[in-house]
C-alpha cells in the first residue's frame, strides 16, 4: 500500500470540495502523479475502450483537470495571427462543451505560443495563468472571470522565453504563481480577490516554469519550486525564503514539480543534461545527496512508490532510480520521453517519441512494457500528461480530448463529438 507524507495530505486538504476519484489540479489531487483508484485495469491486453473522442478544443500541450463533475482544460484560438487562451468545461459523459471563457492574449511571437496552464480547482472556482503572466480565478458554476491579475505588471516581472507555464498552486485561502519581480520571484495572491498576500522579498529570481508543491521538511511544511537559478523553499504563510540550493541548466528550464523522498529529502530534476539531483534540508541547511546526471527529465514529471523513483530522460530510457542512494536500479528502453502516472499497480506513460499511450507493469526494480494505444488524433506535439478520474484516463493532444474506459468491470458505448 502506498502511504502518502504528512505534506501530501495537507496538500490534499487545501484543494477544496474535490471528490476522492478527482484529478482537480497539474499531476492529481496531491501532485504526485499517483491515483489512488481501486477497481482499475490491470492489464491492457485489449486496449482500453475509448468512450469518447472530441476535436473542438484550442490548441493546447496541457492536461486537463476533473472536478466536481466535470472536465476543464485550456486551449488556444487563433485569429488573423491573434492568439487567446480560452477555459472549457466538459461533459464527462460525452466530451460536449458546458460552456468556455476567454482569459488573456496568449503569446504568438515565438515558437509553442499554445495554452500550457492546467486549471486548478478549488471551491468552485478554476484558477488559470496565461503565458503572458494573466493570472484568472474564474467560476466554475458560471463560466465567467471572478477576478484577474497581471502578475508581470503588478510585481515588475519579466516573462521568460517561452514564457509561463506554471500550473497555479492553492495553499489555504492563497493562490501561488512566479511573477519573477524584484523581491517577488513568488508570490501569493488571496484566492477569492487576487490582492497581494505576501512576495518573496529576499529573492528576484525569474520564473523557470515550474508548478511547485506543498511538501514537509525536516518538520516544517513549505513551499519547494525551482527558480531560474536555484531550488527554493518558502514559508506558505510569510513567504519568508528558509533556503535555497544552486540549480541551472543551459536555457533556465526547470518545469518538474519537486517530490519528497524521506522526512528530509526533495528529489529535483531538470533537462539539457542537469539531471537529477537529491537534496536533504535539515536546521544546518541544505545540501546534495546524489545526482544522476543523464536522468535530465525535461518536463514530464517524476513518480516517487516506496523507495524507487521513475522518470524519463531527454534520450528516453525509463530510469528506475534508488531514493536512498541514488542508484539506477533499471533502465527501460522503447519508452521514450513520456509523461508518467500511477494507475492500478502500473505506471501509463504519455510518449511524445512514441506518439502513444503506453501501459508498464512493475515488477521489482524491472519496468515491462504490455501494452500500447497509438493516438492518432490531434495536432502538435504530444505534451500533455495523463488524467485519470473516476475510472476515464483522459488524453490530450493539441485541439482534441480523448477519454478511456479503466474500469476493470463496466461497459460504455464509444461516442464522438462534432
Amino acid at each position: 500500500m502506498i502511504r502518502p507524507s504528512i505534506g501530501c495530505l495537507l496538500l490534499v486538504s487545501v484543494v477544496q470540495s474535490a471528490l476522492a476519484d478527482d484529478w482537480p489540479q497539474w499531476r492529481g489531487p496531491d501532485r504526485t502523479g499517483i491515483s489512488r483508484e481501486e477497481g482499475l485495469l490491470t492489464t491492457w491486453s485489449t486496449p482500453p475502450r475509448q468512450l469518447w473522442l472530441t476535436k473542438t478544443l484550442g490548441v493546447g500541450y496541457t492536461a486537463p483537470s476533473v472536478a466536481g463533475g466535470m472536465i476543464y482544460v485550456t486551449g488556444t484560438l487563433t485569429n488573423n495571427n491573434t492568439h487567446s487562451d480560452v477555459l472549457y468545461a466538459v461533459n464527462p459523459k460525452d466530451g460536449s462543451i458546458v460552456w468556455q471563457c476567454e482569459y488573456g492574449p496568449e503569446w504568438s511571437a515565438g515558437s509553442y505560443g499554445f495554452a500550457r496552464s492546467e486549471p486548478t480547482v478549488s471551491d468552485g472556482l478554476i484558477y488559470v495563468i496565461s503565458g503572458m503572466g494573466r493570472m484568472v480565478c474564474i467560476d466554475a458554476k458560471a463560466g465567467r472571470t471572478s477576478w484577474s491579475v497581471d502578475i508581470l505588471d503588478r510585481f515588475k516581472g519579466k516573462n521568460i522565453p517561452w514564457h509561463i507555464a506554471e500550473s497555479p498552486l492553492i495553499v489555504g485561502k492563497k493562490v501561488i504563481c512566479h511573477p519573477g519581480g524584484p523581491h517577488a520571484a513568488v508570490a501569493a495572491l488571496d484566492m477569492y480577490t487576487g490582492a497581494t498576500v505576501w512576495t518573496t522579498k529576499d529573492l528576484s529570481d525569474a520564473s523557470a516554469y515550474c508548478s511547485p508543491a506543498l511538501l514537509t521538511l525536516n518538520g516544517r511544511l513549505q513551499l519547494v519550486t525551482h527558480t531560474e537559478n536555484n531550488v527554493v523553499g518558502i514559508d506558505p504563510e510569510t513567504g519568508s525564503v528558509l533556503w535555497t540550493s544552486p540549480h541551472h541548466n543551459k536555457f533556465a528550464v526547470h518545469p518538474n514539480t519537486p517530490v519528497a523522498v524521506g522526512s528530509d529529502r526533495v528529489v529535483v530534476s531538470s533537462g539539457y543534461g542537469y539531471g537529477t539531483e537529491c537534496l536533504q534540508v535539515t536546521a544546518a541547511g541544505v545540501k546534495r545527496v546524489w545526482q544522476v546526471q543523464d536522468a535530465d527529465c525535461h518536463f514530464h514529471g517524476m513518480i516517487v512508490l516506496g523507495k524507487r523513483l521513475y522518470l524519463t530522460g531527454s534520450k528516453g530510457p525509463l530510469f528506475c532510480i534508488d531514493t536512498d542512494t541514488g542508484a539506477v536500479r533499471s533502465r527501460t528502453e522503447g519508452v521514450g520521453r513520456a509523461a508518467l502516472i500511477v494507475a492500478g499497480g502500473g505506471l501509463i506513460a504519455y510518449s511524445e517519441s512514441k506518439k502513444a499511450v503506453q501501459w508498464l507493469t512493475l515488477d521489482g526494480d524491472t519496468c515491462h512494457l504490455d501494452a500500447l494505444l497509438p493516438i492518432d488524433f490531434g495536432t502538435h506535439e504530444y505534451w500533455a500528461s495523463p488524467v485519470l478520474a473516476d475510472g476515464v484516463l483522459y488524453v490530450r493532444h493539441g485541439e482534441a480530448l480523448a477519454a478511456y474506459d479503466l474500469k476493470a468491470a463496466r461497459v460504455r458505448i464509444v461516442t464522438e463529438s462534432p
